[in-house]
């Protein structure tokens, strides 16, 4: 005669159900860490196409065309009110204008950052449940060779839309509070 077995009925459920729970685990770690990729490389285009059009118009130096090019993707501002793109805001965007030097007027530079951007995760597995702040800040620079900068600072500083930084560096008034960079 034969010994009875053992039941082991819900083994198998308690098994499958360890390793859904790893695997849908890494599975939304993937797809947060894919999303934050995507969205920085999304600001890293919108600020380029910004120092682009800043580049090809440099009379308009006010900033907020750059501004409403990385919120909007256009250089006016929207007729209706709408948040920002990525849920990003005008606190978050710099624009400096670096002069160039007498000797060197060809040293112009015109950078355009992404500084303080908050990114909130799906999963609650990171233990970043409140989400996470960029730590780097998206960083795009272009010379400005050939503008007379002088003319257009002065300009910029008499309707007090610049204001001088540490190093003497026009800034952008109102779009952030640091000097990237040098």
């Amino acid at each position: 005669m034969m010994a009875p077995k053992p039941t082991q009925k819900g083994q198998s459920l308690v098994e499958a159900t360890l390793v859904l729970v790893v695997f849908l685990s890494i599975l939304f770690v993937v797809v947060d860490c894919g999303m934050a990729l995507v969205a920085h490389q999304s600001m890293v285009e919108r600020t380029r196409a910004a120092v682009r059009w800043g580049v090809v118009h440099p009379s308009a130096l006010s900033g907020e065309q750059m501004v409403n090019w990385i919120l909007y993707n256009q250089p006016e501002e929207p007729v209706e009110a709408r948040e920002g793109y990525l849920g990003l805001t005008r606190k978050n965007i710099q624009v400096v204008y670096q002069t160039g030097s007498a000797e060197h007027p060809d040293d112009a530079l015109l950078r355009v950052a992404i500084v303080g951007y908050h990114y909130q995760f799906l999963s609650p597995f990171l233990g970043l449940s409140q989400g996470m702040t960029s730590p780097r800040p998206v960083v795009i620079s272009a010379p400005l060779s050939g503008w007379a900068d002088v003319t257009m600072t002065a300009t910029l500083e008499d309707a007090g839309m610049l204001k001088q930084t540490r190093n003497q560096t026009p800034v952008f008034a109102g779009h952030g509070t640091e000097l990237l960079g040098k």
